[in-house]
């Protein structure tokens, strides 16, 4: 039996990370080794998200357009300069609250 925050950071972190990414490098021209370390993977990580050979989203947990839009909040955030790597996480862990809100895992 999963603990609820382990499905989440198995399942669905992945996945917003692999779309933060891959809106951080093609639409606003970041460097793998910058999204590297403001989401706090390495620049392999990085690169196995945008060649989606990692962060593939399981489904039944969430869905795709919510996670979309999720990412391209916190990209666009960090793009401005507003989301520092703390921020970040923070909002990493108010989406994984609700979701296991949602899905009574709370």
């Amino acid at each position: 039996m999963s603990v609820p925050c382990e499905v989440i950071v198995r399942r669905v972190l992945p996945a917003l990370r692999a779309m933060i990414a891959r809106e951080l490098v093609e639409k606003y021209g970041f460097a793998q080794a910058q999204v590297a370390s403001l989401l706090g993977v390495t620049q392999a990580s990085v690169s196995h998200y945008l060649s989606a050979k990692r962060g593939k989203l399981v489904k039944g947990i969430c869905e795709p357009e919510e996670l979309k839009l999720m990412a391209s909040e916190i990209a666009s955030k960090i793009a401005q300069g507003a989301a520092a790597r703390d921020e970040i996480a923070r909002m990493l862990c108010r989406l994984c609250s609700r979701l296991k809100k949602r899905l009574g895992m709370q």
